[in-house]
Parts: structure tokens; C-alpha cells; sequence
């Protein structure tokens, strides 16, 4: 589950272990699933909360007006062919970390729904990676 730059989020892997959740004979293994998730969703987000970071100081792409146009259009050129595609995953990263956020609230109930079904079951329950602020 490694969302790459423009690649969707893969839905059928919280399909999967909403099945698998649904599946568990017993809190043990309610236990080892959840904690399996959200070992697994929290490094997905983890390097995409990094990947963005990491490009935040090329978000302001403004390009200074005073210089003679010869050297506005180069910049704007090497802007539009360099620079502009590299910053292309923060436009991506945050709708993908919104789904999964989504998805992981549908898993949390899906977990809480099947531990009920335990005597004196507790299944923790981590948070997610907290996300940045603009």
C-alpha cells in the first residue's frame, strides 16, 4: 500500500481487511489485524506526509517581474518544464490522504462492530499521523 505521485488509493486494501476484520475468530486475532493496519497505513502516511514536506518550499513558484523579459520567459520556461511537474504529488498526496482517512474511520467501525462480539475484548486502536497545517 505505497500510493506513488498521481497513483489512486488502492481501496480493495481496506476491502480486505474489513474482510479479514470481519473474519477473526477471536479479540487475538482482532488484535493482530488492526495493529497490522495501522502499522501499514500510518508508514503509508508517514512517506507521503514526508514527500510533501519535503516539496513545500517549491509551492511558491512566483516568478519576479522586474527582470528583463529574455530572463522572465527562461525562468517561467524552466518553471513550467522542471519545477511545476516535481510539485505535481502536493496536489495528489492530500486528496490520497483524505481517502484513506476516510477509509480508516470505515476499518475503526468495522473493528469496534467485531470486538463487541468478544467477552472482555480491547482492541487498541492508533491514532493516524497527524497532518500538517498550512
Amino acid at each position: 500500500m505505497q500510493p506513488q505521485g498521481s497513483t489512486p488509493v488502492n481501496l480493495a486494501v481496506f476491502e480486505g481487511f474489513q474482510k479479514r476484520i470481519e473474519g477473526c475468530a477471536s479479540c487475538e486475532q482482532l488484535q493482530e489485524v488492526t495493529a497490522e493496519l495501522f502499522a501499514s497505513v500510518t508508514a503509508t502516511m508517514d512517506g507521503m506526509l514526508a514527500q510533501l514536506e519535503a516539496l513545500q518550499p517549491l509551492a511558491n513558484l512566483t516568478i519576479p517581474g522586474a527582470n528583463p523579459a529574455q530572463i522572465v520567459t527562461w525562468i517561467t520556461d524552466f518553471t513550467n518544464a522542471l519545477i511545476k511537474p516535481m510539485i505535481a504529488p502536493t496536489l495528489v498526496i492530500p486528496i490520497q490522504i483524505a481517502t484513506i482517512t476516510a477509509q480508516m474511520a470505515q476499518v475503526t467501525a468495522a473493528v469496534q462492530e467485531k470486538m463487541a462480539q468478544f467477552e472482555s475484548c480491547t482492541v487498541p486502536v492508533p491514532p493516524l499521523p497527524s497532518l500538517p497545517t498550512p
